[in-house]
């Protein structure tokens, strides 16, 4: 076995930092671990908002690197909380505009 395919992580993945399919993946993974900060912060308090504003943009870079029908099955976000949003942030959502 070659000296070089022993020094390789198991799953590979370092080796294609740039692939879309390895990015999504780590994409899914921090959007998880945003979604999980979430919901163990205090209702309405500032780190509420603060960890909805990254799931939010998360989930944006995720949907952007996914076909439309599976993007279409994601399960939708939690509301935001109140003042988390402008008015045009919101009317932006609503639309479904991206930042692309």
């Amino acid at each position: 076995m070659p000296e070089e395919a022993l020094r390789r992580p198991w799953h590979g993945a370092s080796d294609r930092v740039d692939a879309p399919e390895v990015l999504a993946i780590r994409l899914h993974r921090a959007e998880v671990e945003a979604l999980i900060a979430y919901r163990r912060t205090a209702p309405g308090s500032p780190e509420q908002a603060r960890a909805w504003r990254r799931l939010a943009s998360l989930r944006e870079r995720r949907v952007a690197l996914m076909a439309a029908a599976s993007a279409a099955r994601l399960p939708p976000l939690p509301a935001a909380p109140a003042d988390t949003l402008s008015a045009w942030q919101k009317l932006r959502r609503r639309l479904g505009l991206g930042r692309g």
